[in-house]
């Protein structure tokens, strides 16, 4: 398995001058339960003293979800250099939109839409080439191994080791070259275990729109398999 290449940290930018809130004010926020949680900040809470300038609230968030969207981005884009580029941008945006954020969804469903709108907008573009093997860790499940082996045992008889390296090799490159709608779900499934809600969110489609893409892509792939079964 190709070795992770260490990741650029996100620059933590110059917070601007911002005006100190009242005392009273910021002691509710900070004893509102619902947004403070005893021992830890929930992310909204930091999203509140972010606005007021806070470093110390961007590098909390930073070093829970700097890592989580670096790989949400190279499992879309397989590209290193350009998900390292889109995450710090994703991060970017979180901070210059820090006082219009409202904590009405979940603000990983917040940063996780920011993330997703860059990567489709950069496939689009259809520049990108792949750095890295299709076997470098990009999440939860990076190989997609669940979607082969749900597959694979839908067949007559099981996939040989040799057998299953094919077919990761088959299935990576079928996931590249399906419609970005479905790659997108797909991505977000299998590769990320995300809840179908949460995507429908982020992606802004109902809850059987994301099913059917799903169902669309595995039927995909699972002629992309059949091949290598019927070759045998």
């Amino acid at each position: 398995m190709a070795q992770r290449a260490e990741s650029q940290p996100v620059t933590t930018p110059s917070v601007p001058s911002a005006p100190v809130a009242p005392q009273a004010e910021t002691s509710t926020l900070a004893h509102s339960p619902a947004l403070r949680k005893p021992g830890r900040a929930t992310d909204e809470f930091l999203m509140q003293e972010l606005a007021q300038g806070s470093h110390d609230a961007f590098e909390e968030l930073l070093s829970r979800y700097e890592a989580p969207v670096l790989t949400f981005c190279y499992a879309f884009l397989r590209n290193r250099e350009a998900a390292e580029d889109i995450a710090q941008e994703a991060f970017m945006r979180v901070f210059r939109n820090a006082r219009r954020y409202q904590p009405v969804a979940k603000f990983t469903t917040w940063l996780y839409k920011i993330a997703a709108n860059l990567c489709i907008n950069e496939l689009k573009k259809g520049k990108l080439r792949s750095t890295l093997s299709l076997d470098e860790p990009a999440g939860p499940d990076p190989e997609g191994s669940r979607v082969i082996e749900r597959i694979a045992i839908e067949g007559d008889s099981p996939l040989t080791e040799l057998e299953r390296g094919e077919a990761q090799t088959l299935i990576g490159n079928a996931i590249e070259h399906l419609p970005p709608d479905q790659r997108t779900t797909l991505i977000m499934v299998e590769y990320h275990q995300m809840p179908y809600q949460d995507i429908a969110e982020i992606l802004e489609v109902s809850v059987s729109a994301i099913k059917m893409r799903v169902k669309r892509a595995r039927e995909t792939l699972r002629e992309t398999l059949k091949v290598l079964k019927d070759g045998r």
